[in-house]
């Protein structure tokens, strides 16, 4: 827990309690819960107050946290057990084993090694027959189980005499039957191990998984040509991994946050947009702007589908626009599929007064000689998770999240981590305050929402129930894990060949029947039946002028088809006043054609900010989506600002804390620059003041030893005062205090005049140094720094998205205003500033 009151404050700000209502489940004992959706599916355990075991099932809303019991009206539910495992596959809820009731043994209890199955859409049991197999695992409970593809891996366990399992046994799901059996000579169950994969991959190379493999090749059906793209991607971005993992530890020891590795993904493909830094940007502040209407920018007639003089001239414009740079691809998700599944990763920890700490990668069991490969070893991170009771797991993103109970004799709380399968890097989860008081046992990940959800009771004893093995179900805590960097990064809805077709379209003049005119009067020529395809609003404007059109006026080159259900009319006017720039409406028109962001235009700070918002206003999910995963992956010390400006107007509440937090990490940076910079000035302007009492004091002993006795004056030495323009006379830098009290009472002491001479004495000394760094108080607030340095490396006329002062009377930081000299050039690009001109 950060003892710093600002950063505690803000973590508060990532977490909720929320307080459940309903058909609350009794507190239970190795229950098994599943997320589903936006639903909690909680089944069995054994019931705390009467220690039955129950085979009961509750349902909870994670969105309206109302729980609700499902009744069993055919009578079919499994047997009552507790410390089972239930996974989902396709639309339905696997369990297996666990220990239940014996008519035959002595103490009445036994382990299970069957194997039910709840289906969601009928909501009713089955119970599959399985096909018996010499590699049908032995009974067990406390065990591990995780589903990737159509296998059910079942890791560990403890048999009835509670002894380790050192076996995986894996189940066809499709056949139902066990394919393979093989030893683990690993201790593994639910009190020290947990066993996790994912229904998603991400175009990053992870852990585990063959960097060929990143972008999967049967996720597209397309031709050859396409593979091979695909290809060269995945070899460049196995190229710049080494280079991204560097920036993220760097990012991530700074602001206590972790970044996305890798900012872009580049192929070589001609067909994108370079970077123009002269392109025309906007100077329109954030701000509600007014809708475009249909036929601001009308000419008379129609537009023809040959294209006249302007529109070529703008295509050729394009085209020159789009003749070099590369095309920008952000990690981006893709579904699993049988031919290519996901990893499962093994975690486990054990020995809780000195920590051991393990990770398996278990490969895909699609064959019987599988893999498994220990990254133990390759785990790092600036603090490592503790010793973690009962841990729960999911994998979000390119990010490994284990929970679970952290108990010793100074600390009682429940502790989230993430481990960056990209670079194993990892880090805490700081939720604040939210954890610091009651009992949270039990923490599972809604993918759909976003967030981690931890159960518990905020009013009960955490060590109390531990000791019982109690889990609660009266409260939820919600995490908002895109607040540390942690979410699904949007799916692939095409491959990249069909997403660079989409760019070259709009370069294609025979296509184009429409024009957008943007606020800076340029004009971009369209295909309007892709635009109301894929922007509604667009649509809902073409619809409204045809009702308001007396007579249809089709172009003389344009026949109209009886057999089009909704042609796209071509009306008297055919324009679109869009009220932004041509650098951002560009950009929002080349997602429109292509259903992405991958040109260097779309990439840029200012144009990301304004997409987001234009999503906001015009309520496009998708785009929403890809600009908030854009700006996530551009947040820096630079940009921080304007992207908490953009994430406040646009309500994307994990994006603005993440930016605010990068925003407080700058001020202390700077705080702690300034203090430095305080220091060293303290030390050189002694230095220089010593150096120079004693140039005098050779200067005065020399006087004194060459004087002669005369006349006038036999006894005392000549008077050493000379004239100010002819002798350098000693100037304090630290005066003492002046007191201009005239009543009597010791010696006060006043400050020495100090000549012209003396004073250009001194600058001339410190001259010879340089220039020191002068502090202004209360001048510079942090969202300035930031954004003059980011204004200085863009052109004068981008997007004029000036912050505010977001953090109140509080949020000032002081400043070295300070000429430039090599030593200061230095040590800023040293302290990880760049220079401000």
């Amino acid at each position: 827990m950060s003892t710093n009151p600002g950063l505690q404050s803000i973590s508060d700000l990532t977490a909720s309690t929320r307080l459940t209502t309903g058909d609350i489940p009794p507190p239970l004992v190795g229950s098994s819960t599943t997320v589903i959706g936006t639903h909690l599916y909680l089944f069995a355990g054994r019931l705390v107050s009467s220690r039955r075991m129950t085979n009961e099932l509750y349902v909870l809303d994670l969105n309206t946290f109302v729980w609700t019991k499902i009744q069993d009206n055919d009578q079919r539910t499994p047997k009552a057990r507790y410390f089972h495992s239930a996974n989902q596959y396709k639309n339905s809820i696997l369990v297996f084993g666990g220990m239940g009731y014996s008519r035959t043994s002595n103490d009445g209890l036994c382990v299970l090694d069957d194997v039910s199955i709840f289906d969601l859409e009928t909501y009713t049991w089955k119970h599959p027959e399985i096909i018996s197999s010499n590699f049908a695992p032995r009974p067990r409970y406390a065990h591990l189980a995780a589903v990737t593809a159509n296998k059910l891996a079942v890791v560990g366990g403890q048999d009835m005499s509670n002894s380790y399992i050192e076996e995986i046994n894996v189940l066809d799901l499709d056949e139902m039957t066990w394919t393979s059996s093989r030893p683990f000579e690993k201790h593994c169950g639910a009190y020290r191990s947990v066993a996790v994969s994912s229904f998603n991959h991400t175009s990053l190379p992870l852990i585990g998984i063959n960097n060929n493999d990143t972008v999967p090749l049967s996720s597209f059906d397309d031709s050859s040509s396409q593979i091979s793209q695909i290809s060269q991607i995945s070899q460049v971005s196995q190229i710049s991994q080494a280079s991204q993992i560097s920036q993220i530890s760097q990012v991530s020891q700074e602001t206590n946050l972790s970044s996305s590795p890798s900012t872009l993904r580049k192929s070589n493909s001609t067909q994108s947009l370079s970077t123009d830094p002269n392109a025309p940007t906007s100077n329109t502040p954030n701000s509600i702007r007014k809708l475009p209407s249909v036929g601001a920018f009308g000419r008379q007639g129609s537009l023809k589908k040959t294209p006249s003089g302007q529109n070529l001239n703008h295509i050729r414009s394009i085209k020159r626009l789009q003749s070099s740079g590369d095309i920008n691809r952000l990690p981006y998700t893709t579904k699993v599929t049988e031919e290519n599944p996901n990893p499962i990763y093994l975690y486990s920890n054990y020995n809780f007064t000195d920590v051991k700490r393990e990770l398996q990668v278990i490969a895909p069991p699609t064959s019987t000689n599988y893999q498994i490969m220990d990254h133990s070893s390759n785990m790092t991170g600036a603090t490592l998770p503790p010793g973690l009771r009962f841990p729960t797991g999911a994998i979000l993103g390119h990010y490994l999240i284990i929970s679970g109970t952290f108990l010793t004799n100074t600390n009682q709380t429940f502790s989230i981590w993430a481990l960056n399968l990209a670079n194993s890097v990892w880090f805490r989860i700081d939720t604040g305050s939210c954890f610091q008081q009651g009992s949270w046992n039990r923490g599972v990940l809604c993918e759909v929402l976003n967030k981690y959800f931890v159960l518990g009771h905020r009013d009960r004893s955490l060590v109390e129930d531990y000791n019982h093995r109690q889990t609660n179900f009266d409260h939820v805590t919600v995490v908002d894990l895109e607040a540390f960097g942690i979410y699904q990064p949007p799916s692939a809805t095409m491959s990249p060949i069909a997403q660079e077709l989409g760019l070259s379209m709009m370069m294609d003049p025979n296509i184009t029947d429409f024009e957008i005119v943007t606020s800076d009067k340029e004009r971009i020529f369209v295909n309007s039946q892709l635009l109301s395809h894929r922007w509604p609003h667009f649509k809902a404007l073409v619809d409204q002028q045809a009702e308001r059109a007396p007579k249809l006026k089709y172009d003389g080159e344009t026949q109209h088809d009886p057999e089009d259900d909704e042609p796209i009319l071509m009306y008297h006017h055919r324009a679109l006043e869009f009220p932004e720039p041509y650098t951002v409406t560009l950009a929002f028109l080349q997602y429109l054609y292509t259903d992405h962001l991958l040109t260097p235009q779309q990439h840029q700070p200012q144009v990301l900010a304004q997409l987001l918002l234009l999503a906001d206003m015009y309520d496009l999910s998708r785009l929403r989506q890809l600009a908030s995963h854009a700006l996530h992956q551009s947040l820096s010390m630079p940009t921080a600002a304007l992207i908490y400006e953009t994430a406040a107007l646009s309500r994307q509440t994990g994006l603005q804390i993440r930016a605010l937090k990068v925003m407080i990490a700058a001020k202390k940076m700077l705080q702690q620059n300034k203090e430095q910079l305080s220091s060293r000035s303290i030390s050189s302007i002694n230095g220089a003041m010593k150096t120079h009492r004693e140039s005098i004091s050779e200067q005065e002993m020399s006087s004194s030893s060459n004087w002669t006795p005369t006349p006038s004056n036999p006894t005392s030495p000549p008077n050493l005062s000379m004239h100010s323009d002819s002798r350098t006379s000693y100037f304090d830098p630290f005066p003492p205090t002046v007191n201009s009290s005239s009543q009597s009472g010791p010696p006060v002491h006043t400050t020495r005049s100090r000549s012209s001479s003396s004073v250009s004495a001194y600058n001339v000394t410190i001259s010879n140094r340089g220039n020191l760094p002068t502090i202004q108080d209360n001048e510079t607030s942090v969202n300035n720094l930031p954004y003059q340095r980011l204004r200085s490396s863009q052109s004068s006329s981008s997007l004029n998205l000036r912050p505010r002062n977001f953090m109140g009377n509080n949020s000032n930081v002081q400043v070295h205003q300070q000429s430039i000299t090599a030593d200061n050039r230095s040590y800023q690009q040293d302290a990880g500033f760049g220079y401000v001109n």
